[in-house]
């Protein structure tokens, strides 16, 4: 019984300590509550606010306030007035801003930690290295030392003492909603937890006037405050309380637009320090309806374009237009936002640049403002009421982007808003108290309505005489004769594709909602008994084919319908196209994606840029055995198309394996490397690159035939799938089946018979000089991939000769072995072994290399093999790649190549990188792999189970792989 009550007794002091301590949790998670406020913003910049003058900026781990164990990570960036952390690194406005002049010291505190006492309390933060801290330490020391040579009083908040204050007063802020003291000084707004912490030095963000907006509440006693990143809603005590705030605050805007000239003050935001039409700096003009900084010269041209067209207002001159709204226009679009509608497609060719002369200015201007060629549809293009309910909608917020595109996209800018006392959308704008809304429809009210590009505007509608066959439900394989065909007069018009009898019939034969065209196809001259064939698909499966021997016709054809059934960011970039239409695809908008393609070019449309594969590139290319999906990975990310049974899908499978590359065909149309050369070549070059350049009589030394045969036909069949290991073939095997793919491609490396016989005849000419340039020019008249593979190669065997003492193999060696390769020709004719030699012992000449970045890459070359060599266990296997992964930093000397096979972990990569850099972990050490998305400063952390080649081949053009050491996961090992 005793030993019953005892055990009562010791449950009952177990949970009364468990009560204690989860007593103790809460306490310090209310004080970190309390402490700090989060202010997070809903809108990000589109660039770094610079004009704070950093000093320095980083990640560093802080410990709670009053108290705490877990660090809490956090950027920091210090300036000469302030220091200030923030949640994340795109955050605006900080949790905690302390200023410098309540700072007593900064001292270094045991193991990569550093406080900065202030005289209210103490901030503690630690760094992930010594020599950071150091850093941080020296910087805080050398401000600290400046102001203490400074004279004159001492404001522990203000720096120097100097107190401008212009109201100040305890408020709630709702949301989070909480007490805050607020002061106005000059042009800026300061809020704090407190008074008394104003008096220490301490306090919570300050607030950049320049683009802010200051309107009324929804209860009489409150206001809002809104920039473009949040909105401050405040309650105070009494309506008079309320309108001497506004009054204030408003005034603080003002002061904070005026205490620049125009020009400085809009040139603040980075894009705007550009010319929006040709890049020139620092633009003095602009377009006050288009809302874009332009330069003297293009400014010239939008004057030409009209009034109506264009406003161009100077920022100098013209003083009188620059109210606050209008500047505050250009801070939150400018440049940047404004390109982002009007210049959302514009080729790389089209482009304009600052050395542009006038005829060039105003072709492209004209394209892109008048016709709006490049600009980025809105979704509801072409939709009169739902652009005009949009815009009444769009006026009423703060988004200027969204009213500018629907403005230039159809929208009326005096439209009725359906409500008596606001009937329209600048009235409507003025009520919701957005005035800079209101800026932007005053500036556009007597401006030209947007006319959509349409290069020829016969194909809006079309019609004309066809010949059909009857629809089927099944792809058309089988050649149609003339008796299969029936002519019919077709019309394309009004979102209709119609065919009649005749062109005098009234009723139709058949047809079909354009919207309900999914799928194009250009067949091949010939194909059928008419020249010109073309194929359309309809949702509900059927095909229908059509017909002409006139080629001018089929092409007007194919034009109107590719014009009525594509989005017109798409149509505008497509030109000629041998398939186009919409698919299934999991990472389009609502699973739908907008395809069209040209030749080996597919152009994608997912969800509002188009982007551009070049279908030999991939660098994976699978079709399901089991439902038919295509899937396809380029270095843009992966891709996928998912089955269809309707007849169009089997076509746009076949057409892309087609353009894929195919073995047998000439060099530009095989598989191809991100760099543009054929597959076959560069998995050869790099096997005999890594496992061949120290081997003797490289390249002179035959495989085994059988096995040369074996991997060539391998090659051909799919040279992407292609991967072995060291030992399933020799480096010689690989050697020949170079040499044999080069004689055997088709039309050869030199593009020709006729080509080659150019180079043979060149190297005829006596005077080095001239052979010389004569290759030059024989070099830069070879396609783009002939020519970057003869560099690759030339620039291989200069490598193989550069270690010509371990190999054997001199440069007249591999004369006599690659000129028949080459040449495509018998062993006999020595003129071709006599060009190889010169190639090699010319290459920098030719090939316009640096003599010392060649010498440097030879070098760097022996060193590897050399490494390589006393490395044996290094094998190539299966399925492997190399792959970039970089330590603790992105920076080029923090960069890591390591050999990924199909089956490494995150764990084994980890492991590799630190052995290949010599780092032992420590016992209370811990590293892992991130994958890191630059754009978005985001970070996730891999599980040690994950595989890495899958997630390196989907990684996205701004993302990268990094170890470092996990400080999350090594704090609560040290606890």
């Amino acid at each position: 019984m005793a030993s019953k009550e005892d055990l009562l007794r010791d449950m009952q002091k177990c949970f009364i300590n468990l009560k204690v301590e989860e007593d103790k949790k809460e306490t310090v998670t209310q004080r970190e509550r309390e402490d700090s406020i989060d202010i997070r913003c809903t809108e990000f910049p589109d660039f770094s606010e610079d004009f704070r003058q950093i000093i320095k900026a980083g990640w560093l781990e802080k410990t709670p306030p009053k108290g705490g164990k877990i660090y809490q990570r956090r950027w920091v960036q210090l300036d000469s007035e302030y220091l200030r952390y923030f949640q994340y690194i795109k955050e605006v406005y900080s949790k905690k801003m302390v200023s410098l002049e309540s700072v007593d010291k900064v001292v270094s505190v045991g193991d990569l930690r550093f406080e900065v006492h202030s005289q209210s309390r103490t901030f503690l933060f630690r760094a992930e290295s010594t020599q950071e801290r150091n850093d941080w330490v020296g910087c805080f020391e050398k401000i600290l030392s400046d102001r203490k040579n400074s004279l004159g009083p001492r404001n522990l908040f203000f720096k120097n003492g100097s107190v401008n204050i212009c109201f100040e007063g305890n408020l709630e802020m709702l949301s989070p909603r909480t007490k805050v003291y607020m002061l106005i000084s000059r042009d800026k707004l300061f809020l704090f937890r407190s008074h008394e912490e104003y008096i220490q030095g301490v306090g919570i963000t300050d607030i950049d006037m320049r683009m802010a907006n200051v309107r009324e509440g929804e209860n009489k006693c409150s206001f809002t405050l809104t920039t473009p990143y949040r909105a401050f809603s405040f309650v105070v005590k009494s309506v008079s309380e309320k309108q001497k705030w506004c009054e204030l605050l408003n005034e603080c805007v003002s002061r904070s637009l005026s205490c620049d000239g125009v020009c400085e003050s809009i040139w603040r935001v980075p894009s705007n320090r550009l010319c929006a039409d040709c890049s020139s700096s620092m633009p003095e003009w602009a377009s006050i309806n288009l809302c874009v900084l332009l330069c003297e010269k293009c400014a010239g041209v939008h004057r030409s374009l009209g009034q109506n067209m264009s406003k161009v207002r100077s920022l100098k001159l013209d003083e009188r237009v620059w109210t606050d709204d209008l500047i505050r226009v250009f801070l939150l679009l400018g440049n940047g936002k404004a390109n982002q509608f009007w210049g959302a497609n514009i080729p790389q060719s089209e482009s304009l640049s600052a050395n542009a002369n006038s005829e060039q200015r105003l072709q492209h201007i004209t394209a892109k403002y008048k016709n709006g060629k490049y600009r980025k549809y809105h979704i509801l293009f072409g939709q009169q009421e739902a652009l005009n309910r949009a815009l009444c909608s769009a006026v009423q917020f703060a988004d200027l982007l969204d009213t500018l595109s629907l403005l230039n996209c159809g929208a009326d800018i005096k439209c009725n808003t359906g409500i008596p006392e606001f009937p329209s959308p600048l009235s409507l704008a003025k009520h919701s108290g957005q005035t800079v809304q209101a800026e932007l429809l005053m500036q556009n009210l007597n401006s030209e309505s947007f006319t959509p590009v349409v290069k020829d505007v016969s194909i809006r509608s079309y019609s004309g005489y066809l010949f059909k066959i009857a629809s089927s439900a099944r792809p058309i394989t089988d050649h149609k004769t003339k008796a299969d065909f029936s002519q019919r007069w077709c019309c394309l018009g009004d979102g209709m594709f119609s065919y009649f009898k005749s062109e005098q019939s009234h009723n139709k034969c058949g047809g079909m909602k354009t919207s309900e065209i999914i799928c194009l196809s250009v067949n091949n001259p010939g194909k059928h008994c008419y020249e010109h064939t073309f194929e359309l698909y309809s949702e509900e499966g059927k095909v229908y084919l059509f017909g002409t021997d006139d080629g001018s016709i089929a092409k007007n054809w194919i034009r109107a319908i590719a014009m009525a059934m594509l989005p017109p960011a798409l149509f505008d970039v497509c030109g000629t196209c041998d398939r186009l239409g919409r698919l299934r695809c999991t990472e389009g908008s609502h699973g739908i994606g907008w395809f069209c393609l040209s030749g080996f070019k597919l152009h994608v449309l997912l969800e509002d840029n188009v982007q551009t594969i070049d279908l030999r590139k991939l660098v994976t290319l699978t079709l399901s055995d089991s439902d038919g999906s295509l899937a396809m990975v380029w270095r843009g990310g992966p891709l996928h198309l998912l089955a269809d049974r309707r007849p169009h899908f089997v076509g746009w499978q076949t057409y892309i394996q087609q353009k894929s590359g195919a073995g047998d065909q000439p060099l530009s149309q095989q598989q191809l490397t991100e760099l543009g050369v054929p597959v076959t070549i560069d998995r050869c070059l790099d096997h005999v690159t890594r496992y061949g350049l120290l081997s003797s009589g490289i390249y002179r030394e035959s495989g085994i035939n059988s096995h040369v045969t074996k991997l060539l036909e391998r090659f051909k069949n799919d040279a992407r799938s292609v991967t072995w290991c060291e030992s399933e073939y020799s480096v010689h095997v690989v050697a020949n089946t170079l040499k044999r793919f080069l004689r055997e491609v088709k039309d050869g490396l030199l593009n020709g018979q006729e080509n080659s016989d150019s180079w043979l005849r060149a190297a005829g000419l006596e005077n080095r000089s001239e052979k010389i340039n004569r290759y030059k020019i024989l070099l830069s008249n070879l396609p783009d991939v002939n020519r970057e593979t003869l560099r690759v190669l030339i620039h291989h065997l200069v490598c193989v000769q550069h270690l010509s003492d371990e190999n054997q193999m001199t440069v007249r060696n591999l004369g006599i072995m690659f000129g028949p390769s080459l040449f495509q020709r018998d062993g006999k004719d020595t003129t071709a072994f006599q060009v190889v030699e010169e190639l090699i012992q010319n290459y920098c000449s030719i090939f316009n290399v640096s003599e010392s970045d060649l010498q440097r890459q030879l070098n760097m070359t022996s060193v590897i093999l050399n490494k390589h060599k006393s490395q044996k266990s290094l094998s190539r296997t299966p399925s492997s790649t190399i792959c970039a992964v970089y330590l603790e930093k992105k920076e080029e000397v923090a960069g890591v190549l390591v050999q990924v096979a199909a089956d490494m972990t995150v764990f084994k990569l980890v492991s590799v990188v630190l052995e290949l850099k010599g780092i032992q972990q420590a016992n209370e050490e811990f590293w892992s792999c991130y994958e890191v998305l630059e754009k978005e400063d985001m970070a996730r952390t891999l599980h040690y189970q994950e595989r890495v080649l899958p997630l390196y081949f989907s990684l996205g053009r701004h993302c990268h792989l990094l170890i470092k050491r996990n400080q999350y996961i090594i704090s609560i090992m040290r606890e």
